[in-house]
């Protein structure tokens, strides 16, 4: 692993991540504070699912379901990518491989998580209960995951900046 290979991961992604932000819905009638389903990090259930998808403008549903969705099929494996190059650079081979673990797995809840918001997008007043409260639980579960995985990589990195040269 080198340098150059954890560069060329995290700028797409960091990229990506850019263009997610930017095309994401910015008025959702007070519903939440972000407008997204991927930010709360409290649970929550189908009425408010379904009062933030009736408060989203056409427009900016339409922009959610096609282009900030179709970007975060490209995101999570690109952070994978990124943490992966990260750890196989600054961590043991041990902990890297762990640590790579626990990256796929979140990009697999991600994924699922995409999933489960693109159902509720197509079909804002009619998906079951069920699926906005899976939702939720994913979104969580994605944020555990990826605080644990961005504390390692601030712990592996600065140990690494402290590392005698």
């Amino acid at each position: 692993m080198t340098e150059r290979a954890f560069r060329a991961a995290a700028v797409p992604a960091a990229l990506v991540f850019i263009a997610m932000a930017a095309a994401s819905p910015t008025e959702c009638g007070g519903v939440w504070a972000l407008c997204t389903f991927d930010a709360p990090h409290l649970p929550y259930g189908a009425d408010v699912a379904r009062a933030y998808l009736a408060a989203l403008p056409e427009a900016a549903q339409w922009r959610y379901l096609w282009i900030v969705q179709t970007l975060d099929l490209i995101f999570p494996a690109l952070l994978c990518i990124t943490f992966r190059e990260a750890f196989g650079l600054w961590a043991t081979e041990r902990l890297a491989g762990r640590l790579t673990k626990i990256a796929v797995f979140a990009a697999g809840v991600d994924y699922l998580e995409n999933a489960l918001i693109r159902v509720m997008l197509k079909n804002p007043a009619g998906f079951a209960d069920v699926v906005a409260t899976a939702t939720s639980l994913l979104t969580i579960l994605k944020w555990l995951l990826l605080t644990v995985l961005f504390g390692a990589l601030a712990r592996l990195w600065l140990r690494q900046r402290r590392a005698p040269r």
